[in-house]
């Protein structure tokens, strides 16, 4: 927060990193810079109804594919870990909450990725190829 004259730091390795910065970016920014931090991502209280269809597919990006299904009318991810990265972690099976009809809050992913809900966005490309962001990274619609 330059315009406080404040910066701050955190360097983590694993675990449940992105809890611990939020907690204490809440704190610290509030108590320093009298900054109020935005609440954590969540679906709404009345989520939007959508049409999942269109975003069940296999999505890949490297060491990573990911599965969308939809299950008794709701949005299902499994991001799984392969090839070299195969060892790192058992899948994660996400539950897609609907935000928008692209936009969805991912549950069930843990610690390791984000607080409570992550974003999870479907979109795409300029060439119209699907993908998906799980994490800020892009998994490519290749089925």
């Amino acid at each position: 927060m330059p315009s406080a004259g404040v910066a701050v730091a955190l360097l983590t390795n694993g675990g449940g990193a992105r809890e611990v910065y939020a907690a204490l970016y809440r704190e610290l920014l509030a108590e320093l810079a009298g900054v109020t931090m935005p609440e954590p991502f969540a679906p709404p209280a009345q989520p939007p109804t959508v049409d999942f269809a269109p975003l069940v597919g296999t999505y890949r990006r490297e060491g990573v594919v990911i599965t969308v299904t939809e299950r008794d009318g709701a949005g299902h991810a499994r991001y799984e870990f392969v090839d070299g990265m195969a060892d790192f972690s058992d899948p994660l099976e996400i539950d897609l909450l609907p935000v928008t009809d692209t936009v969805f809050a991912g549950t069930g992913v843990g610690a390791a990725f984000s607080e409570d809900c992550m974003p999870v966005v479907f979109s795409t490309l300029p060439d119209g190829t699907g993908c998906v962001y799980i994490g800020m990274r892009c998994g490519l619609k290749v089925a």
